[in-house]
């Protein structure tokens, strides 16, 4: 039987931490460990999360890790969950969502007769009024650079938390300095380490895409500057040995990216990454990018004054 790990970062979620919780408390796999990360949260998540173990799971204590850190965001609080997980695989749960009843059951099941070391796999969107059922497509390890594309196009599914993955890809990751497309910057260098991939095609989480508190709600500017420079310094992290890194083949999308959010919300960019401008200039026009050609000619225009 494989071991599982449970980490969940807890930032202001004192509204939905109890439901979050109890569905993953309630998981009946029995080899499962669930770690909560307090990220400074200034609210009373974790006093609520800590009452409701006493309340309802007093018999599961020895298996549940609650960690006290300082506000560093969500990844540095998986980092820190990942840095005390005893599982073969991983399963991040954001403390506003929350797992369907079988969810660890079924993926351990299947990571265990496949010997995956990504089970990928559906989830709902929910709404206070409506929920949304999204669908991943069905990669496989001879489609993952399909997949790892994307990621950066919006085509797939860039988010841990749909991506039951063995521990052992975590090893040497490149972790970004800012939380935003973070999870993008991770899953891509899991897919490109994963030696198999499969999509357990059942939806096991529910996506909740109404909390106020969440990091998607701060201003577009400060958002897409972030993942600008996320994404560059991944690339800069990579660029002296490119071939055969997980970043061979994406060099066009990340500089495009970043260029056109250069140009038309932060000109920092440019002054900050003065290789920015050159290289992508340099870029052939491409289609299937998240930069279209009309706005590829655009930019090009404009790089070159």
């Amino acid at each position: 039987m494989i071991r599982v790990s449970v980490i969940v970062p807890v930032y202001r979620a004192e509204a939905y931490i109890a439901r979050c919780a109890r569905s993953i408390l309630d998981q009946t796999y029995p080899h499962t460990q669930f770690i909560f990360v307090d990220d400074g949260s200034p609210d009373r998540s974790v006093d609520v999360l800590n009452e409701l173990i006493d309340k309802e799971f007093p018999d599961k204590k020895e298996r549940i890790l609650v960690l006290r850190g300082e506000n560093g965001g969500a990844l540095k609080a998986r980092l820190d969950g990942l840095a005390r997980a005893e599982g073969d695989y991983i399963l991040f749960v954001d403390a506003d969502d929350w797992l369907e009843p079988d969810a660890v059951g079924s993926l351990a099941a299947e990571a265990e007769e496949s010997g995956a070391d990504i089970v990928f796999y559906d989830f709902w969107k929910e709404y206070p009024s409506r929920s949304k059922l999204d669908r991943e497509r069905d990669y496989t390890a001879a489609t993952r650079k399909e997949y790892m594309k994307g990621l950066y196009t919006y085509r797939a599914y860039g988010y841990l938390w749909n991506k039951f993955t063995r521990r052992s890809l975590f090893d040497g990751v490149f972790a970004p300095k800012y939380n935003m497309h973070e999870d993008i910057i991770l899953s891509n260098q899991l897919l490109f380490k994963a030696s198999s991939i499969v999509h357990l095609p059942k939806p096991l989480y529910h996506y909740w895409r109404s909390n106020p508190a969440s990091l998607t709600r701060v201003a577009l500017k400060k958002r897409r500057g972030m993942s600008a420079r996320n994404f560059l310094d991944y690339y800069e992290h990579f660029k002296p040995a490119l071939a055969g890194s997980p970043v061979e083949g994406f060099t066009d999308e990340i500089l495009l990216r970043a260029a056109w959010i250069g140009f038309t919300l932060d000109r920092s960019l440019f002054a900050e990454r003065p290789y920015l401008k050159a290289e992508a200039r340099a870029v052939p026009l491409t289609r299937g990018c998240f930069v279209g050609v009309f706005k590829q000619l655009i930019l090009k225009a404009f790089l070159a004054l």
